[in-house]
């Protein structure tokens, strides 16, 4: 199994700075969190699509979650961003049921891309139980990510 630790395993090309991830001194406030959660297959065609929910707090999210949630923090400017899209799509067809992938804008959230100490893009956090417990800085490749989650499901 080849492991892939945070940043220092991957090419800086793979990653985007974020500015939310060096301020420092933010207030933390909690925001509703428009968050993507791909549907089941039942739900959906051939083609993955992802379906906006609304909470009242990110942590609300984590504690209500019965399976492990892959969060996804990008921005809309940053190319290796949209290069996981398709890959987080192909995970969650294949890993449906077991597995809910949420994407968070860093820039329309930045509280919480500090307090998750975001600093660079794409960063890809595992939530089980609300409670951390990977995170992967830059881009993975299809199964290099298919590795690390199901270590954990």
């Amino acid at each position: 199994m080849q492991t892939l630790r945070a940043s220092s395993s991957l090419p800086a090309s793979s990653r985007c700075r974020s500015a939310a991830g060096t301020r420092a001194g933010m207030r933390q406030v909690a925001l509703p969190v428009p968050a993507r959660v791909y549907a089941p297959a039942s739900l959906r065609s051939n083609r993955a699509s992802a379906t906006k929910q609304q909470f009242s707090s990110f942590e609300e999210m984590l504690a209500g979650s019965d399976v492990p949630l892959l969060v996804d923090f990008y921005a809309t400017w940053c190319g290796p961003c949209q290069m996981l899209s398709p890959i987080l799509s192909s995970v969650q067809t294949k890993l449906d049921g077991k597995i809910k992938v949420v994407k968070i804008d860093s820039e329309k959230y930045p509280a919480l891309s500090t307090k998750y100490r975001v600093q660079a893009l794409p960063t890809i956090i595992l939530f089980k139980d609300g409670q951390q417990v990977d995170r992967i800085e830059g881009l993975p490749n299809e199964a290099q990510l298919m590795d690390r989650i199901k270590y954990f499901i």
